[in-house]
């Protein structure tokens, strides 16, 4: 991304739109706003009157200029998020695969949700879903140059967690120890590579887990939460419906 973006001031949300799948224009011609969309799955090419070709992924995040013309050519469609915008800038296309999609989707989703049913908020959550778009993909792009030796020093805590996530207590300390790095580097070195907390990721392992074990009928919501960790079955309704949207017993 052109540093540009780093003080690029929004100046009008135009729409927020959960496109399905197979929807939406194929070809157009001198685009009325800029655009930002995030893939939800599923892969696009776009062919530019330019004869540039932006080629996006599952995880792509995508940038399409204003009064550019283009063509849509659906290789494996999926639904995708979009929101137009006007602001003081001029790029060209470019599309960013991001590591971590969560946050941005969450944001995305709000604001499409919003603008649907015309709430009084759909513009500032527009405006926040498209900051935090360009807030992440300028810190990946950032990270990126961190080179993989500096990721390797976790690698002994992050092998832990992936055998004993359901095991009692991970805590920071002990994960650091494990690396032999202090625990305030640990917890730098590992948002940088995961895009979130020791804790947090532990819980959404959990989580995932429990999934499956739901899924499988086996269990009891009780016993699950034991399963996966936690001792009291309420902490792990509140922390399954933050994440999943949804109480474990409605979810399975």
């Amino acid at each position: 991304m052109k540093k540009e973006w780093e003080t690029v001031a929004i100046t009008k949300v135009g729409l927020a739109l959960h496109v399905p799948p197979e929807a939406g224009k194929l070809i157009h011609r001198n685009r009325a706003l800029h655009g930002f969309i995030l893939n939800l799955g599923g892969a696009k090419d776009y062919i530019f009157a330019t004869g540039q070709v932006l080629h996006t992924t599952a995880s792509s995040l995508f940038y399409l200029p204003k009064h550019s013309s283009y063509e849509v050519v659906r290789l494996d469609t999926r639904a995708c998020y979009a929101i137009n915008f006007d602001a003081p800038i001029a790029d060209e296309p470019f599309c960013f695969d991001l590591r971590h999609t969560e946050t941005v989707k969450k944001q995305f989703k709000q604001a499409c949700d919003e603008w649907l049913i015309g709430a009084p908020t759909c513009h500032v959550s527009a405006m926040r879903a498209l900051y935090t778009a360009i807030g992440v993909m300028l810190h990946e792009e950032e990270q990126a140059y961190m080179p993989n030796a500096l990721y390797a020093l976790i690698d002994p805590a992050v092998s832990a967690i992936d055998t004993d996530f359901c095991k009692g207590e991970l805590t920071v300390e002990y994960l650091a120890s494990l690396c032999g790095i202090s625990s305030v580097y640990f917890r730098k070195i590992f948002a940088s590579r995961f895009g979130m907390s020791p804790k947090e990721y532990i819980i959404r392992r959990r989580i995932d887990y429990a999934c499956t074990l739901l899924r499988a009928g086996d269990f009891s919501v009780g016993e699950v939460a034991l399963l996966c960790g936690y001792a009291e079955p309420c902490h792990f309704s509140r922390e399954f419906t933050r994440l999943v949207g949804t109480s474990p017993s409605k979810w399975r």
